[in-house]
């Protein structure tokens, strides 16, 4: 079975090569990677120096990759729609594991990224730990309400691991006629 992050990765892949990405959590900068190779240009969002340096030393020479050292929720500053977003949200691992997502700025990116996207949104959730609890469950109810005549939504989880990490999916309908 794919790990969460092995699962988007395998998903952003059935998408057209060609389009904008956004790795709104860089981190390790495993997202901004794969995005790196797909995308004609990645706009990558970090509020931690380390994660930017660490990111940019491994992918030296990709001109077509903003470096964006902000949170995620001033998205709408840098740009005005992209393709492919992918949220992975909680802690940087490796290091301060009291600098996490925080559900405030998560609500702001999450509702600005919706109407921005035209593709696909994908956010991978950590339930485990404080901060990503309260963010699983706003966001487990938001897209619950997002119009069904404008998205799909999915989510792909280990059903019988307790506070378990998950993915969900957006995906833009193409067809966005109201039925009524």
């Amino acid at each position: 079975m794919l790990s969460m992050v092995e699962y988007v990765h395998q998903r952003v892949k059935t998408y057209p090569s060609g389009l904008i990405g956004v790795d709104m959590t860089m981190g390790n900068g495993n997202d901004t990677a794969l995005l790196a190779k797909h995308c004609r240009e990645v706009y990558a969002f970090d509020i931690q120096e380390e994660a930017i340096i660490k990111t940019k030393n491994r992918l030296k020479d990709d001109k077509h990759i903003h470096f964006i050292m902000d949170d995620h929720q001033n998205i709408d500053q840098y740009l005005q729609s992209f393709d492919i977003g992918i949220f992975n949200l909680g802690y940087l691992p490796g290091l301060n594991h009291h600098i996490t997502t925080m559900l405030a700025s998560t609500q702001v990116a999450l509702e600005k990224s919706i109407s921005m996207v035209r593709e696909v949104l994908f956010i991978v959730v950590y339930p485990g730990h404080g901060e990503g609890k309260k963010e699983s469950l706003w966001i487990d109810d938001y897209v619950r309400h997002l119009d069904t005549h404008l998205y799909n939504v999915s989510c792909y989880s280990m059903l019988n691991k307790k506070n378990a990490p998950y993915v969900i999916e957006i995906q833009k309908r193409k067809d966005q006629k109201r039925f009524g």
